[in-house]
């Protein structure tokens, strides 16, 4: 008798988006969750329907949003625009300038709650895997899916409470509503394979020292399951984009507790909970604890061999340029975008930075470019081959010279303003049909970000000199011509940190990595000033010492309505005023 492929998962989620249980089938061999477990054809369905999650498209189905509805890729901007580097030439066709760049529409809005529903979403299809696979009883095989699960649902939850944790702001309306309201030290809530539809209803967003254990559990368990995994593609997450995540983890809780010491003393006050008696405690009793353990698990992953730095000739590369993860060594872990993944020529992540192409809005045709701050520009080195990833203001309205690389004819070339960045490349280097030169490889991890958290680590677990070491090493070795990269002389921890973030903005910018950094290390939003090429309604300074009030995300008001136990952040929308010469 011939056998029906088909089973039925039922789960429940707390989401707002997944408030009830709902049936989602996959095609196995068989009909039951515990056969489907001894499928590895039916895991490994399960494992790349998470990995295509990282590119949902339309997810709200919103006009209102739907310009910035796909995916990472697009929360990836959203997060660079909130920062200092990343200004565009005009605002008429920029989809992000609303809320993101301009902080207006920061409160109920349809995109927060994409951000929101991305992020749930994610972990929910996690939990198609980590529900169906009981570790006592797996194969190898079904283990090492079950880590990779793991994986992507401690990522979504470390960001998720990165994002939507509220920090103080200088504002002191925010601040102290948030202090009366009693929201400081809330992340998000926390949705398990375990949570039910009663659960959801009334589950309060996590404690900090909650919400860390349950990250690194997720984490240790991923390490343990994928030891000897070999992954078929950097989609799916291996042991060292374990390392990579524990070390952005650690950096994460060590920055907290050197800032915040009594953050130290409630997470050790709370370590012996009963009701966490499921987690592991951390385990540490000191912030510099905290920055051994990232130091620890950056060199795990620098040491595997597996990864290198980009080269110069791989960085400049016309046609596979951040857009290939399976040729450039550098790239821990990537979005695959098929050329059936792509659903609209303006609605994907080269149509909205690559000015070498005719499709999308960042191109001569609509004017909205992507361009690096004038300020931090001006702090890359001559010597420093990254620089030419921009246009220098000198070369502005000409024809390229030699040291650019670029797939534009001299006249389209000469159009693109200065500053304008040509980091990422249309796939293939098609410029005109989006299907092909939108479906592109997105980077989501790469090894160069575990030298600059080494480097960090050092500086707090050693010296300061041996983190300028560090930092010297690696810009001397890998970015600039000439070994000429110093410091200079430091008058202290905080003048360090300035020069490595200079040095990582540099690095990652278009990455949607350095809005962490930003948040955690309260680093000044600083858009407005004399010669500034931020446009003027985007020309936002933050308060020196604090975090800005737009990277506090504001929590869906339709989760409030449906999660009784949500606490809301206070709406930041317009609360600094535009800076004006």
């Amino acid at each position: 008798m011939k056998k029906r492929y088909l089973t039925t998962i039922a789960f429940c989620a707390a989401a707002s988006l997944f408030n009830s249980c709902i049936e989602e089938t996959f095609p196995t061999d068989v009909a039951s969750t515990e056969q489907v477990a001894e499928s590895t054809t039916a895991l490994e369905a399960l494992a790349n329907a998470t990995a295509a999650h990282m590119n949902a498209y339309n997810i709200l189905n919103a006009s209102s949003a739907g310009s910035t509805d796909y995916g990472y890729p697009a929360i990836m901007t959203s997060r660079d625009v909130m920062c200092n580097d990343f200004p565009v030439s005009k605002t008429g066709y920029d989809y992000f300038n609303n809320p993101w760049a301009s902080t207006n529409y920061l409160g109920n809005y349809t995109y927060q709650q994409i951000i929101w529903y991305f992020y749930y979403g994610l972990i929910n299809n996690a939990h198609s895997t980590i529900r169906t696979v009981d570790p006592a009883e797996a194969s190898e095989a079904a283990k090492q899916y079950l880590g990779s699960a793991l994986a992507y649902r401690a990522m979504a939850y470390l960001e998720l409470s990165c994002m939507f944790e509220y920090k103080q702001t200088g504002v002191s309306n925010l601040d102290s509503k948030a202090s009366a309201e009693k929201i400081y030290g809330l992340t998000v809530p926390i949705v398990s394979e375990n949570t039910t539809e009663e659960n959801s209803q009334n589950n309060p967003r996590a404690p900090f020292y909650k919400m860390y254990r349950f990250i690194l559990n997720d984490l240790n368990r991923a390490e343990e399951y994928l030891a000897d995994f070999t992954r078929k593609a950097r989609n799916t997450p291996d042991l060292n984009v374990v390392y990579g995540l524990k070390a952005r983890t650690w950096l994460e809780i060590a920055t907290r507790f050197r800032l915040y010491p009594e953050d130290l003393s409630t997470q050790m006050s709370h370590e012996s909970d009963s009701e966490l008696q499921d987690l592991a405690p951390l385990g540490v009793s000191s912030a510099e604890g905290c920055y051994a353990k990232a130091l620890e698990y950056a060199h795990k992953a620098i040491n595997s061999g597996v990864y290198s730095p980009l080269t110069q000739d791989q960085w400049h590369n016309t046609t596979s340029g951040f857009n290939k993860s399976d040729s450039q060594n550098s790239w821990m872990l990537g979005i695959i975008i098929g050329t059936n993944s792509v659903n609209s020529n303006y609605k994907n992540f080269i149509g909205n930075i690559s000015p070498e192409t005719t499709f999308g809005v960042a191109n001569y045709k609509y004017d909205t470019y992507r361009m690096i701050s004038k300020s931090l520009f001006e702090q890359i080195s001559d010597a420093d081959w990254r620089k030419v990833t921009w246009i220098a203001p000198e070369d502005a309205g000409k024809a390229p010279t030699a040291k650019y690389h670029t797939l534009l004819s001299d006249e389209i070339w000469a159009k693109a303003p200065a500053y304008t960045g040509f980091k990422f490349r249309p796939g293939s280097g098609e410029m005109d049909t989006y299907k092909t030169g939108a479906a592109t490889d997105v980077p989501v991890m790469r090894i160069e970000e575990m030298y600059f958290i080494e480097a960090e680590a050092l500086a707090f677990t050693q010296s300061m000199e041996a983190g300028v070491s560090a930092l010297e090493k690696f810009m001397n070795q890998y970015r600039y011509t000439d070994g000429s990269y110093e410091c200079g002389q430091l008058a202290g921890i905080d003048e360090f940190l300035d020069k490595l973030m200079i040095q990582k903005r540099v690095e990652f910018w278009g990455e949607g990595i350095v809005y962490f950094d930003y948040k955690r290390l309260k680093m000044q939003v600083l858009r407005g000033y004399k010669g500034t090429n931020h446009v003027a309604s985007q020309r936002f300074n933050s308060i020196l010492g604090y975090v800005a009030p737009w990277l506090n995300i504001y929590i869906t008001e339709t989760e409030e309505r449906i999660n009784i136990g949500i606490i809301n952040n206070p709406d930041p929308t317009m609360v600094i005023k535009l800076w004006s010469e």
